[in-house]
């Protein structure tokens, strides 16, 4: 006889109440009868549930097999390879001012993602809730106006698949583009290539832009440590980290906030103690800022689909492309930290 499938029950006994979800709203975006809402990065269900299995089935946080999805994303494995299997590796910068004047560190997402808006796509980014302060949402941009407006990075989390569903259920869009984090790629990956995919993200997903991530931090304790700290908010005009501080800095520019990492451990979110994948393993294309000098981004390019958005980018005179290995830190920066991470989530 077969077994029952597993349901949102399950997921709230395995993954919500025991704090691993990562709160990318998968489970939101698959449910066939929009039983599931998102209450801030929480899931909870508000209507009838037919226990078809899709949200568990398509969570990051529940058990799958990642070499089949990666025999399925690129054709290959990454075997022992702290940063999974990639076809290479490179350090991007924007040429366009108006990208490196408004993004983080090179650009290289802005711009991948200003190429495939120009190719007849519209992109899910992280953008900032209109009526809240530093408070990300999904947005579904179709424009470079719309796609600057929303860069930059968040470091607490969006509801990021709540957009993908948007994108394809409300949009009606053919080709879309998304930007995530390492848990939320793979949530996307599930979608399109797991065993219990949805097809009209399947057939709708174009590029799945992944981002290097240590950690997320929860949204209502950063927005208190930086009141202790005696910065407002919404003074603030950019977070960034570099070299293991924490930065806020203010619309002139002006440096608001700098302090150690470890000095923020508290306001990490529980679930990112138990992710290994640093360099978002399951994208098309992944990019950091560790590896490359100031100014530049590093990029992985792990598929088909992510070297043709890179070449794409390159040709229309958005970005310039050096290999890795001709610049400073390099490729074992990378590795170190992606190291490091899997050796924590071990712990």
């Amino acid at each position: 006889m077969s077994s029952r499938p597993k349901a949102f029950g399950n997921l709230m006994a395995e993954v919500i109440r025991p704090k691993l979800c990562v709160g990318c709203g998968g489970c939101s975006a698959v449910c066939p009868l929009n039983s599931i809402e998102m209450a801030g990065s929480t899931p909870r269900l508000v209507s009838l549930c037919i226990s078809c299995g899709m949200c568990y089935n398509n969570c990051p946080r529940t058990s799958f097999d990642k070499e089949t999805l990666e025999e399925r994303a690129f054709g290959a494995t990454g075997g022992e390879s702290e940063i999974g299997f990639y076809r290479g590796l490179y350090a991007v910068r924007a040429l366009d001012e108006r990208i490196r004047e408004r993004c983080q560190d090179g650009g290289a997402v802005t711009a991948l993602l200003a190429h495939r808006l120009s190719e007849g796509c519209v992109a899910v980014v992280a953008g900032l809730k209109s009526n809240g302060v530093w408070e990300p949402q999904p947005m579904v941009v179709s424009t470079l106006e719309e796609l600057l407006e929303a860069a930059g990075t968040k470091y607490t989390p969006s509801p990021t698949l709540v957009g993908v569903a948007s994108a394809v259920k409300e949009y009606m869009a053919e080709h879309v583009a998304v930007v995530g984090t390492p848990c939320q790629v793979t949530a996307l990956r599930r979608l399109q290539l797991g065993d219990h995919s949805e097809a009209k993200f399947s057939k709708a997903l174009d590029l799945i832009v992944g981002l290097f991530c240590m950690e997320t931090f929860d949204y209502g304790r950063l927005m208190e440590f930086l009141k202790s700290k005696g910065v407002e908010p919404k003074d603030v005009h950019k977070f960034d980290i570099k070299r293991g501080r924490f930065l806020a800095y203010g619309a002139d520019g002006e440096n608001l906030l700098r302090v150690k990492l470890r000095e923020m451990e508290e306001l990490v979110r529980e679930c990112c103690h138990h992710c290994a994948d640093f360099t978002s393993e399951l994208a098309d294309i992944s990019v950091g800022n560790v590896g490359s000098p100031d100014g530049w981004s590093t990029v992985i390019v792990r598929s088909d689909r992510g070297e043709e958005a890179l070449r794409g980018a390159e040709k229309e005179g958005l970005i310039e492309v050096k290999p890795l290995d001709e610049v400073e830190p390099g490729l074992e920066a990378v590795v170190k930290l992606a190291r490091f991470k899997r050796e924590r989530a071990k712990a």
